[in-house]
């Protein structure tokens, strides 16, 4: 008991001469320039942080602070003011969200004038009469005069090179790799063979054109995984060559064996085969002009989708009006958004009108504050008087709920 008489003593302020009477007969008032919070620390004190008084303690402190805010002319005229012009802040907000909003309109009325115009536009292309693109069509010829032949060059090659690697027979000793390459009796050998091995050789050509069809219709689709599929095709296409170069190769090399040309018994291996130059005649003959061919092939395609002017045109056209409506799809959700801050916005200046319409201004935020300064003395005092830690865990919850309680949600 005498330890706590100490610590009464170490926190409770002696009266000073400026004290008023009352003060001096009542040590639980607050003393003058005494802080909240060391107020808090002095009556925790005096009531040994009885719980007790916490609440009726708070609620004297809102009073109190309450009543100082209604009396002080000064601030009540200073928060009149701070509303006033806050009230002219809105009102300046609200009209230029008001101008924006206008101004998009307006945006939107001549983006739609353009439309009117483009698709007046499409209709006159439509009407005239069918328009050709000279350059188009000479790129279009001259593209023609490679591919055909071209095609007919594939085709006589892997339809050799097909029969000459599955289907040939090694009777002639002179056979070269130009006569395994582009053999113009393949097909009818192919057919004494059998229908099958026809059918076979016929789709070798086939293949290899449709995929350089491919690397066309891919390089027009949207996307980065384009790449990679040309890629793939590319890389598919090597192999197979690669495959017909190896078998036509090796066969060859059988027949060097044969004629002493080779040593007896020698194995066709892959690196073998990377050193041989029949082998890189028959890729390249090959490849290198599998890629030309799919190159002039997606020429001639384009230059015949621009050879029409008008078609041209009018898909030009159709692309801008998209990009028009996009852009007046975008204009209405900004306005939309504006219009919700502006709703927001008239509300905020109806609530502050009404607040100017009463006879007096508070500002919970101050009271909050002190009330919560006042509040931490009082748990600094439980703590210094060694408080169980539950005690102290119910003392801020009595604080939050009548916190919660006295100041409106709106201002806590």
């Amino acid at each position: 008991m005498e330890a706590i008489n100490n610590i009464r003593q170490l926190f409770t302020i002696a009266p000073k001469k400026e004290d008023s009477p009352l003060i001096s007969q009542n040590p639980e008032l607050r003393h003058t320039g005494e802080t909240y919070h060391h107020w808090g620390l002095r009556i925790c004190g005096i009531v040994e942080g009885s719980l007790q008084a916490l609440v009726p303690y708070l609620q004297n402190i809102y009073n109190y602070i309450y009543k100082e805010q209604v009396n002080n002319e000064e601030l009540q005229k200073q928060i009149q003011k701070n509303t006033q012009t806050e009230i002219a802040q809105k009102n300046v907000h609200l009209e230029s969200l008001n101008t924006k909003i206008e101004k998009l309109r307006g945006n939107i009325e001549e983006t739609k004038g353009k439309i009117k115009e483009l698709e007046h536009e499409k209709q006159e292309i439509k009407s005239c009469k069918e328009e050709v693109n000279k350059d188009q069509r000479l790129q279009l010829i001259i593209g023609l005069c490679i591919i055909i032949p071209l095609t007919f060059y594939l085709f006589l090659f892997y339809s050799s090179t097909f029969y000459s690697a599955f289907f040939r027979d090694f009777q002639n000793m002179s056979d070269s790799v130009l006569s395994h390459m582009f053999d113009s009796h393949a097909l009818s050998s192919a057919l004494n063979s059998s229908v099958t091995a026809l059918l076979f050789v016929l789709s070798a050509p086939v293949i290899f054109l449709g995929l350089g069809y491919g690397l066309h219709s891919f390089s027009h689709q949207k996307g980065n995984d384009k790449y990679l599929k040309i890629g793939a095709i590319l890389l598919v296409t090597f192999a197979f060559d690669s495959i017909l170069a190896f078998l036509i190769g090796r066969n060859l090399h059988t027949i060097a064996i044969m004629t002493g040309a080779a040593p007896l018994g020698e194995q066709y291996t892959m690196s073998l085969a990377l050193e041989d130059i029949n082998t890189w005649a028959v890729i390249f003959c090959g490849f290198i002009v599998y890629v030309i061919w799919g190159i002039v092939f997606d020429m001639c395609m384009n230059a015949y989708h621009s050879m029409d002017l008008n078609k041209t045109k009018m898909e030009s056209i159709s692309q801008e009006i998209g990009s028009l409506k996009q852009e007046i799809k975008g204009n209405k959700t900004q306005i939309d958004t504006l219009e919700n801050e502006c709703v927001q916005t008239r509300k905020d200046i109806e609530s502050l009108t009404s607040q100017m319409g009463k006879q007096v201004y508070i500002d919970y935020a101050v009271i909050r504050k002190e009330m919560t300064d006042f509040f931490s003395g009082w748990i600094t005092q439980m703590q210094v008087l060694t408080c169980p830690v539950a005690l102290q865990n119910e003392a801020r919850n009595m604080f939050n709920t009548t916190i919660d309680t006295l100041i409106p949600s709106k201002n806590s």
